[in-house]
């Protein structure tokens, strides 16, 4: 087995030389390769929301994916939650100014949800849909306290989380910044 060539040490300008010796066509080829992929991938937005199938009092499933390429306020609450009823009304006028540019999704963490949303409901005629937690989501989006919101961007990203009763300006000014974003 022939020898390999020995490498001179390195001296000033030769830094350059060094580097181009460590390229082997191997290692090009590697390099090559990830570059590709990397164009080739769409990255995952950082922070992205978990998405989940949950059940609306109707009986339909609801999903985050459904609302993909819109602005979501996802609000975590409970009938039993003075905070979570407090805030009804700056979440009633959230959804009535959205004109359907963005959506407010309620789900709702309550133990018997089934049995004690849908009359909650009808007295409050709130207008914006509904759904009924599962511990999995609450861990996925580590709700520990009531209510909590989160606004998720049309790239499915979470871009803030509020926690207690929500200031509807500072939402409304969040929401309305994204809404400026180009897609």
């Amino acid at each position: 087995m022939p020898a390999s060539p020995r490498r001179p040490p390195l001296t000033r300008g030769a830094p350059e030389r060094a580097i181009l010796d460590m390229i082997t066509p191997h290692r090009l080829a590697a390099l090559a390769a990830v570059v590709a992929l990397t164009a080739c991938a769409r990255p995952a937005p950082d922070n992205a929301a978990p998405d989940f199938s949950l059940t609306s009092p109707a009986g339909s499933p609801v999903s985050l994916s459904q609302q993909r390429g819109k602005v979501v306020l996802l609000n975590f609450w409970a009938t039993w939650c003075d905070s979570c009823r407090a805030e009804l009304p700056a979440l009633r006028a959230l959804a009535k100014d959205s004109r359907g540019r963005f959506v407010v999704l309620a789900v709702s963490v309550d133990d018997d949800p089934a049995r004690v949303v849908p009359p909650f409901l009808a007295r409050e005629k709130l207008d914006f849909p509904v759904a009924y937690a599962d511990p999995a989501v609450l861990d996925a989006y580590a709700v520990r306290d009531l209510p909590t919101t989160f606004l998720i961007g049309p790239d499915g990203a979470i871009r803030g989380r509020y926690v207690g009763p929500l200031d509807a300006s500072s939402v409304e000014n969040d929401i309305l910044q994204l809404l400026r974003r180009p897609s």
